[in-house]
């Protein structure tokens, strides 16, 4: 027996022997080596073979050959492990690496790692190079990061980590770069500011910082000392800007950018930054005039961008020698073009009031690039611009500019983008226009001109045969007095007019405030046409007025919604353009194709399906002058939006339809007048300065409607600058007085985060019946789309890793409200829209209820109710208002149709009865199935179901009785906690 444990003693040994010595004739530390190998069991996919198959004692048994590993040639240590953009999966473990006692660079960038930092990475003291940027890394910063007191280089940028950063950032003095953007960091950018000691680049953009700028000088002298690299951009400042005792100690900055953010006030003096080159304050709330040291020279700037803010002023003079681009626009300034123009290559002075004779840009020097002057008050005619040799694009855009087009003017031999619509210009249009091989984009609609489109001689029709000649992409002559035309085969794709294709041979094309006039037998068949349109729209309207009569007679007590359906939609079989133009009488006769307001905006019952069905609705008047063309379309990027019953079955046994379904843009839209009068003629609110436009610009904006909801019906409009907006009117008894009104709104307008869309202005008209809301159009699908859209599908099933992510924004998003004492109120998936292939969520519709009467909340509460959204303790009280704790448990629900692809309101059968969403996925975790509810699009892949069920387990809090349902922050940091 003793024989036997001393052989097996031996045996031992005599392997670890062989082990170590392996170890020492390639020079490592046998546990360095071992921790390489633990550290590799962490990485799952290799798809470049550089480490799985690499990292191999057994047929590589020098670890110098492995990929990313380096060692110091004196000591043998490992000092460097980088395996950078290698396309690497996994879930690390990083207290595998903390044997790796010398190591100094850890570089893991450009990767898809997941998992949290643990704190054990803080015992690898020699650490002075970190970089953990561009992976899936979530949680909070581990403390102990502060523990790498040789660290001076960390990048933990475009990951996932959220909280607060940990104090003691101030022990780390050796540090000079600190990358955290684009992650969903918070915490009061003045105390951070007295951590940072001796950091020369700094980069927190992109998170959830907030607080303002304006902090003591001793709080930032330290910074400021060593920083020549700042971003702050895109967080939450607010507040005054750096006093100019404080701004002055940035001796050595060379770059600050501060854009999308909410500081205010004035600016310092920038006279003692010797060094600064880069300047961003774009989309703030700033005011005053522009520092002019900014533009005179007397600061080395390269970049200057104010855009987007309030200043005031006139620029006379721009004379620096470095200054390459300069953006002011959407600011209030005012007064002439600047005398004088130096080195600028991009310059954008849109969207102000600046007035004056364009002829002054003889006088600028000839380094331009890229000219945008659009939407200001400029006049005179278009002087030879031909000095501008390197001009690429060229922007004049609604401006009051007149005389005829100068031949020369496209003889520049790279100008590609010309842009001069909405002016008074005159004449006809020179043959160099066509001839031109550079030109790509050309707009002179809403002018003057006149005479033949000067087709001779051109290189038009070489368009459609010369592969080698580079196609224009854009070219609209619309609203002109323009005769002739292009060749048919281009069509729309390239030339825009507002009364479609002119032929060739075809008469004069009047503009809008110009009425053609007709030959008889012209007039004879196009009365023949009307009339035959009209009876047979009248004819169909009857019998579907009918058919709808006997439907509901049928459905009984279903609770379907008596407003416009679907099938109405094809009445309006061929869209026309619509303008964002109204009616004087509230009390005009309907007609077939006429709709009043209550009859629009009346919000009855819902379906037990939870789905009120609407209809593509436009607006259809003629173009007034200078309206651009569009045609109607249904979108779901809407403030208040309900999709149409779906088309998308049940479950077996269920009677009736369950998920919604959406119509297309090629369905044809009902047609929709609202009775209000021709002009706006009320008070336009901004609530923010980085926008600006008139009522005027407002009545006459092209308009389409997109829908319409229990507050109001909303619009996209598109004002002359091309910005475009969604609309939202507000219906008839449900607003405030006009001083509650304005007191909430402004707290709705102070929502600025990336995520939300933001609200910026309101209309408060003299009759009860116009209250508008101005938010920004964003061009997006909602997330009810791409999880409930039925053939054809335009967008791939999403995975359960994306909807992880989903729900991960969303809750994210709802934080960032609660944190302020704001509920959302109207919590659904046609209120969180995706913004990009990545899946961006951007939130809409927010806080509106605090904006209505107790009567309109009510009936907001209703419609969730019937969604399936409302939370019951709103269903009991008797005067309910949105809460903190009712988003959570909308969002509950949300989590529940992201697991299971069915909607809220889904009515489903099975050996219990019927049963709607929440009480089936509650009976089915209750009867240990809970993998039976979720989509089997993802239930049959490769996720682990171990994330599928902590996921439906949060979802199940969420919908707990109120007291004991947990608040936003603890849901968000169990879903950040999940790891796929």
């Amino acid at each position: 027996m003793n024989l036997s444990i001393s052989f097996a003693f031996s045996s031992y040994l005599l392997l670890l022997l062989l082990f170590s010595g392996v170890a020492s004739a390639s020079g490592f530390d046998p546990s360095e080596l071992r921790s390489l190998l633990e550290f590799k069991k962490g990485i799952k996919t290799d798809p470049f073979d550089k480490v799985l198959s690499v990292w191999d004692p057994d047929s590589r048994p020098d670890p110098t050959s492995w990929t990313g590993v380096t060692r110091d040639p004196n000591s043998g240590s490992i000092v460097s492990l980088n395996l950078d953009r290698l396309g690497l999966v996994g879930d690390l473990k990083f207290h595998t690496l903390t044997p790796l006692k010398n190591l100094q660079n850890l570089s893991l960038s450009g990767n898809a790692f997941t998992g949290r930092v643990a704190p054990a990475l803080g015992s690898i003291t020699s650490l002075q190079h970190l970089d953990l940027s561009n992976n899936q890394f979530i949680g909070t910063i581990p403390g102990r990061i502060t523990d790498l007191y040789g660290l001076n280089y960390l990048n933990l940028s475009g990951n996932k980590f959220d909280g607060g950063l940990p104090a003691g950032f101030r022990d780390l003095q050796q540090l000079r770069v600190l990358d955290l953007h684009n992650n969903a960091l918070r915490g009061d950018i003045g105390q951070l500011f007295t951590e940072l000691r001796n950091v020369e680049h700094v980069d927190l953009s992109y998170n959830a910082f907030y607080g303002g700028l304006s902090v003591a000088v001793e709080n930032v002298s330290s910074l400021a000392n060593t920083a020549r690299f700042v971003n702050l951009s895109h967080n939450q400042l607010n507040g005054g800007f750096f006093k100019e005792e404080a701004i002055g100690l940035f001796k050595n900055l060379q770059v600050l950018d501060l854009g999308d953010n909410l500081i205010a006030g004035s600016l310092p003096s920038f006279g003692s930054l010797p060094g600064l080159r880069v300047l961003r304050l774009g989309t703030n709330q700033l005011f005053g005039p522009v520092p002019v040291e900014l533009l005179e020279g007397s600061v080395p700037l390269e970049e200057l961008d104010l855009s987007r803010n309030g200043f005031t002023g006139s620029v006379r003079v721009i004379n620096s020698t470095t200054l390459k681009v300069l953006n002011l626009s959407s600011n209030q300034l005012s007064g002439d073009l600047p005398s004088s123009l130096r080195s600028c290559e991009i310059v954008d002075l849109s969207g102000n009031t600046i007035s004056g004779d364009i002829s002054v840009m003889e006088n600028w020097e000839a380094s331009l690039v890229v000219l945008n002057l659009s939407s200001n008050k400029l006049s005179g005619s278009l002087s030879n611009l031909s000095h501008f040799e390197d001009l690429n694009t060229l922007n004049l855009r609604n401006n009051s500019l007149t005389g005829a087009l100068p031949p020369l003017l496209v003889t520049s031999p790279r100008l590609s983008v010309v842009e001069l619509s909405f002016n008074q210009l005159t004449g006809p249009i020179p043959g160099s226009f066509f001839t031109s091989t550079i030109l790509k984009s050309l707009n002179l609609s809403g002018n003057h001109l006149s005479g033949v489109i000067p087709l001779q001689g051109s290189r038009v029709n070489e368009l459609l045969v010369m592969s080698s000649y580079p196609q224009m992409e854009s070219l609209d002559l619309s609203y002109n007095s323009l005769t002739g035309g292009l060749p048919s085969e281009i069509g729309n794709r390239l030339l825009i007019f507002p009364h479609g294709m002119p032929s060739a041979n075809s008469a004069q094309v009047q503009p809008p405030d110009h009425a053609g006039h007709h030959n008889s037998k012209s007039n004879v068949r196009v009365s023949i046409i009307v009339a035959s349109v009209v009876a047979a729209v009248m004819i169909v309207f009857v019998l579907l007025a009918y058919h709808r009569a006997q439907v509901k007679e049928f459905r009984g007590r279903s609770g379907f919604s008596e407003t416009t359906t679907a099938g109405d939609a094809k009445l309006g079989r061929f869209s026309r353009p619509s303008v964002f133009k109204f009616h004087s009488n509230v009390q005009t006769p309907q007609t077939s194709l006429s709709f009043s307001n209550d009859h629009l905006l009346t919000s009855k019952s819902r379906s037990l399906s939870g789905r009120q069905e609407f209809v593509a609705e436009i607006v259809e008047h003629d173009a007034p002058e200078r309206a651009t063309t569009s045609s109607a379309y249904v979108n779901t990027n809407l403030l208040d939006n309900e999709p149409t019953t779906s088309g998308r079955k049940s479950s077996p046994g269920s009677p009736l339809p369950s998920s919604p379904h959406f119509i297309e843009s090629c369905e044809q839209p009902a047609i929709l007048d609202v009775y209000s009068p021709d002009r706006l003629v009320g008070e336009l609110f901004f609530l923010d300065t980085s926008l600006k436009f008139t009522i005027e610009e407002l009545s006459r904006a092209p308009a389409e409607v997109l829908g319409r909801g229990s507050h109001g019906t909303l619009y996209k409009a598109t004002l002359c600058d091309g910005h475009m907006l969604t609309v939202k009117w507000l219906r008839v008894g449900l607003v405030k007085n006009k001083k509650e009104f304005a007191k909430e709104v402004k707290k709705i307008g102070s929502v600025r985060q990336p995520n939300f869309v933001p609200v910026r202005a309101y209309y408060w008209g003299p009759r009860e019946q116009e209250r508008l809301l101005l938010a920004d159009y964003i061009d997006c699908d909602s997330l009810a789309l791409h999880l409930y859209e039925t053939t054809p599908r335009r967008y791939s099933p999403l995975s359960f890793s994306q909807r992880l992510k989903i729900g991960v924004e969303v809750a994210r998003c709802l934080l960032y409200l609660h944190d302020r004492g704001l509920a959302h109120g109207n919590l659904k998936p046609t209120n969180i829209l995706l913004t990009d292939s990545n899946y961006h969520v951007c939130i809409t519709d927010y806080c509106l209820h605090r904006l209505m009467t107790p009567t309109g909340t009510a009936e907001q509460i209703l419609n969730l109710g019937a969604l399936g959204y409302r939370a019951p303790e709103l269903a009991l009280a008797s005067k309910p208002v949105p809460s903190l704790k009712a988003d959570v448990y909308a969002f509950g629900v949300i989590l529940m149709e992201l697991l299971t692809r069915r909607s809220a309101g889904d009515i489903i059968s099975g050996q219990s009865g019927a049963v709607d969403l929440t009480d089936w996925v509650k009976l089915c975790d209750e009867e240990g199935r809970g993998m039976d509810c979720i989509d089997r699009d993802i239930a049959g892949g490769e996720e682990h179901t171990k994330a599928m069920d902590e996921l439906l387990a949060i979802s199940l809090k969420c919908i707990l009785p109120v007291n004991e349902r947990p608040n936003i922050r603890q849901v968000f940091e169990d879903l950040c906690s999940i790891s796929v």
